[in-house]
């Protein structure tokens, strides 16, 4: 059997170039931070920071076709398994850098820093390429932005708030109010789905939320003969994302002690923006098939689920294991609101002329992005 064959299967002909090239130059680099060339660390962090991510992308890959067959499988409905599965699918490397950052480094700060680091990557960025890359400006569904976008604002306000109230440390109240939070979510998911199958003989399911069409598993390789190797592969592919989410975290905070940057920062820009790359390519295939509604909708479940799940259980996981509240030290309160701002200002950008996303407005997402990236540097 050929060495390279799992390898070739897991990233693909292409991508394994890159996962070679880049795990060659790490082992360099390591050779050479042991000789004392002190730019070798950097290169050894910065290539170890890059086979993560793709580790974590195609990791997300398998997980959602594994997904999809269980849920076929038992007849889940579409708006539960968007709000559930997808949801799972697209924000685990997220769920796994809060439980690393509470449970195994103590610093529940940094889990935050990414979570939010995250959701305005998301709803700045991943909008901003698929809007770029579109045909057509994108004219999104009315529900996407009034239900999910403003659920999404408030979850984002409830956050903020948490913070402000219990700016010293979390323990199960504040846990069990996100969970409340997520399952009026799943409620109002489900609700408005059974609607839209009452009022539609012909109801065809494919749920706003959906982070990849029929068309965008063309790639796909597996194909699942049974649940048993379904969920073989569902807890195999988390236990692939939590390692690489692992590696993700070390060599990041690594890079910041070389560079002197703060690890909650590097939570912020680094950690979060590993985390969401294999959303913003799932994106831009949407939106260049002209699925726009897909291109944009995963971002306000991933959102919500980053904020209530992602944060709430790794807190409860804590309080179980040391009986203590999870302290909390995160003075760069300003990252919170720069977040909220974004959600208002994609809102409005989402709402005005019909519904309709310009290149223009996705140009200005993507510019405000760096900015505020530039800006929490200072913070």
């Amino acid at each position: 059997m050929n060495p390279f064959t799992p390898l070739l299967f897991f990233f693909g002909k292409d991508m394994s170039r890159h996962i070679i090239l880049l795990s060659g130059i790490a082992v360099i680099a390591w050779f050479m931070t042991l000789s004392g060339v002190v730019w070798g660390g950097y290169l050894l962090w910065i290539s170890l920071i890059l086979i993560a991510t793709l580790i974590i992308w195609r990791a997300g890959d398998f997980f959602s076709p594994a997904a999809t067959y269980i849920q076929n499988k038992h007849d889940i409905p579409q708006s539960i398994k968007a709000a559930v599965i997808d949801a799972i699918a697209s924000s685990f490397p997220e769920f796994c850098v809060a439980i690393i950052a509470v449970i195994l480094i103590g610093r529940a700060e940094v889990g935050i820093s990414t979570i939010v680091g995250s959701a305005l990557y998301n709803v700045l960025v991943i909008p901003a390429a698929a809007g770029l890359v579109a045909s057509s400006p994108m004219v999104i569904s009315r529900e996407v932005v009034w239900r999910d976008n403003i659920y999404y604002l408030g979850v984002a306000l409830l956050l903020g708030a948490m913070l402000w109230m219990f700016p010293n440390e979390w323990g199960a109240g504040v846990a069990v109010i996100f969970l409340l939070a997520y399952l009026g979510y799943v409620f109002l998911l489900h609700r408005d789905f059974k609607k839209s199958k009452n009022q539609s003989a012909d109801f065809k399911e494919t749920e706003i939320l959906e982070t990849k069409t029929d068309d965008d598993d063309d790639d796909d390789e597996l194909e699942f003969t049974s649940e048993k190797k379904a969920w073989m592969w569902v807890a195999g592919m988390m236990i692939v994302m939590g390692g690489a989410s692992h590696l993700l975290v070390e060599a990041s905070l690594a890079l910041g002690d070389m560079l002197g940057i703060d690890a909650v920062i590097m939570g912020f820009v680094v950690i979060a923006a590993g985390t969401s790359v294999p959303d913003t390519a799932l994106s831009v295939i949407s939106a260049k098939k002209g699925n726009y509604d897909a291109a944009v909708s995963n971002v306000f479940g991933s959102n919500i689920f980053d904020i209530c799940i992602c944060l709430s259980i790794p807190i409860l996981l804590a309080l179980a294991i040391s009986g203590e509240a999870t302290a909390i030290e995160l003075p760069q309160l300003g990252l919170i609101w720069s977040l909220i701002g974004a959600t208002f200002l994609a809102v409005y950008f989402f709402w005005s002329n019909n519904y309709t996303l310009t290149k223009l407005k996705a140009g200005m997402m993507g510019f405000l992005y760096l900015l505020i990236i530039l800006i929490s540097f200072s913070f």
